[in-house]
């Protein structure tokens, strides 16, 4: 486009449509502003600067360049007075571009010119404050409030959809807010509903944001059969139905609650209504597949990302190597994390902290060390993985090579995070003293993630003494956390001091603590069968319990004898043999040798720390069945081969 070719029209109505087409056509910020000089020379009609700032500011994909100061300076030359709709553009764009002060600014400037806002207005400046910042969020309450000053009816969807979209999702939120707007309104789209299921799935309120979600229709023949107004609504209506970012939304909301069964159930039926996932889906359920062992649907997403060409995606390609670690198949993580193109720091923090929680201490540093050379800058969360893999490996000297290192070298102030890796590292050594002195170095208030690690030491190196000391404080911090007291109890019990064990049981339930029970989970063809101590809720009881009868037999003729010391009451030896026998990973197993073919291996998860008796137990299962058996706890991963484990009984 050449100035010559603007001038070339013979008259200012031709001209004026010749501008228009430009406009239209129109695919730099540097063609703009040649039209904004053709605009100024011949003193054409205000609505060209209208639709002049709406390219600049609405361009898809945006302009290059500074599309949208350039627009500011047009707005701020204009010799008349700009139209609502000019004011509205300019507080649009400002709101898009997350600057929401600049949009209030414009609100500010265009009410001190007496002109009156309209339905838009209102909608661009609720979407500008929604934010994580609470000013802003009760600025927001309060356009709510002059949007009914003004008679902006509840009728009006765009606005109200924005409202329930602020008071679902800020910072100090108020969902309950949220969902009178949505009620009230007549008529919602699928970006209202999808507001309100978003918002009940952020704050973690998984029941209600299901109960919306089932409401939704799959599909508009779903819609126009439930509504009243039939096939004659499709005539006035679009209709409100689950879209991609509906099905995401209820994933990451079940992910970010801890219901990762939930997830992929939700993932599941996704699949039953033919929508297919992006790379948002992906990264949401994957974490779930994580959380629940769930390697077969884990590598299912995989072979999807495979065929559909995701895979140059980092995000997603982090999120496989964290679902491979975390199910055990490090291999499998390693491979991807080797054969991708692109990596960025997170796609080396998840590889280092993938071999931690396997023990892998040496290859941790080995892939550390490969990371500095190609000149990736390690940050904090590198180094809690490389701590915890000293942790997991009871690796003490070069521990604490790293944490000075970390400090020396790369300038990153120790935070609550690195200390507790420390003390763990510590703790499991049974290197009490260093423990204690580390923490009274601290620059930081030693918080409950510090004391209770300090706690577990205390259980590792049957500290009695020191155990309660650090209890008495972990109570001021976290009363109501079950955890500590079993902590105690446990060295209380190890010690068979039975009428502590009771006294700590007394504490717990005269302030209604309740131990949270232990449960392992496994998945067999697609499906997670969770089971807790002594579970005879599972369709096929009977048969798991006739395999443990099998399995115990042959563990006696190979020597075992159970370690009643581990069993934290007070009763006969016969009567601790058999709650060992019941254990939620016993159980797990014995259905896994029921259901999985020999060559498979035996996948568990369990939510609490295995026992010492069990550990021993699954090592001779490993021998007498000649079968892999991988172990999750809630400390790492116990790799059972040949009647050995990974862990070198260290853990």
């Amino acid at each position: 486009m050449t100035m010559a070719a603007l001038l070339s029209s013979p008259s200012q109505g031709d001209f004026t449509q010749t501008i228009m087409s430009f406009l239209r056509s129109c695919s730099s910020l540097k063609q703009a502003k040649q039209i904004h000089a053709c605009i100024l020379r011949n003193n054409l009609p205000q609505y060209l600067y209208a639709k002049l700032l709406l390219f600049c500011t609405s361009s898809s994909p945006p302009l290059p360049g500074c599309a949208l100061d350039y627009a500011t300076l047009v707005f701020v030359q204009l010799q008349q007075e700009p139209t609502i709709f000019m004011w509205n553009t300019m507080i649009r764009s400002h709101a898009r571009n997350e600057d929401p002060l600049r949009a209030l600014s414009f609100y500010i400037r265009m009410r001190d010119r007496c002109v009156e806002p309209n339905n838009y207005t209102f909608t661009f400046l609720v979407k500008a404050c929604t934010t994580d910042s609470c000013l802003f969020s009760s600025i927001g309450r309060a356009f709510h409030a002059q949007s009914i000053v003004f008679g902006i009816p509840n009728s009006d969807i765009h606005l109200y959809t924005s409202l329930v979209n602020m008071y679902s999702s800020t910072v100090d939120g108020d969902i309950a807010a949220a969902r009178s707007l949505f009620d009230r309104m007549k008529h919602r789209t699928t970006a209202t509903w999808n507001a309100m299921i978003a918002g009940y799935a952020r704050q973690g309120d998984i029941e209600a944001a299901k109960e919306l979600f089932d409401k939704m229709p799959d599909n508009e023949e779903q819609y126009f059969q439930r509504s009243k107004f039939g096939d004659v609504g499709r005539l006035f209506a679009s209709a409100p139905v689950k879209t991609l970012s509906t099905w995401n939304s209820m994933i990451a909301g079940c992910v970010r609650a801890s219901k990762p069964a939930e997830a992929l159930a939700i993932f599941h039926q996704m699949q039953l209504a033919c929508v297919r996932p992006n790379e948002v889906t992906v990264v949401s359920v994957l974490p779930a597949c994580a959380q629940l062992g769930a390697l077969e649907s884990g590598e299912w997403i995989h072979l999807y990302v495979e065929r559909n060409r995701l895979d140059n995606n980092i995000s997603v390609c982090n999120a496989i190597i964290d679902m491979y670690s975390k199910c055990g198949c490090i291999e499998k993580a390693t491979a991807m994390f080797k054969g991708m193109k692109k990596r960025n720091v997170v796609s080396w923090n998840t590889m280092i902290s993938g071999l931690a929680i396997h023990g892998r201490a040496e290859e941790a540093i080995e892939l550390f060390t490969k990371m500095e050379s190609e000149g990736v800058m390690p940050d904090e969360i590198t180094f809690v993985g490389l701590l915890n893999a000293f942790a997991h490996a009871g690796v003490v000297d070069k521990a604490w090579v790293y944490f000075q290192r970390m400090q020396k070298i790369y300038g990153i102030e120790p935070k609550i995070e690195h200390y507790g890796c420390m003390i763990d590292v510590l703790g499991r050594a049974c290197h009490l003293d260093e423990a204690l002195n580390l923490i009274n170095q601290m620059s930081i208030e030693p918080n409950a993630v510090i004391l209770g690690s300090l706690l577990s030491a205390c259980r590792n190196c049957n500290n009695l003494c020191l155990g309660e000391k650090v209890l008495k404080k972990l109570v001021e911090l976290e009363p109501l956390n079950s955890g500590y007291y079993v902590l105690l109890s446990n060295i209380y019990a190890s010690a068979r001091q039975w009428k502590d064990v009771n006294r700590v049981r007394e504490w717990m339930k005269c302030r209604g603590i309740e131990k949270i029970p232990g449960c392992s989970s496994i998945e067999i063809d697609n499906t997670v069968h969770e089971f807790i101590v002594g579970d005879k809720t599972h369709s096929q009881t009977q048969d798991i319990y006739a395999k443990l009868d099998e399995i115990y037999q042959k563990l006696e003729s190979a020597g075992y004898v159970p370690d009643a010391s581990v069993v934290l009451f007070d009763l006969d030896e016969e009567e601790k043999a058999q709650n060992l026998l019941v254990h939620s990973e016993r159980l797990a197993i014995a259905f896994g040798l029921l259901k999985l073919s020999t060559n498979k291996p035996i996948r568990v998860v369990k939510n609490l720390r295995v026992c010492r008796d069990c550990h021993l137990a699954i090592k001779l299962m490993s021998q007498v069945y000649g079968r892999e058996i991988v172990l999750r706890d809630c400390n790492r991963f116990h790799h059972f081969r040949d009647g050995r484990c990974s862990c070198n009984d260290f853990w």
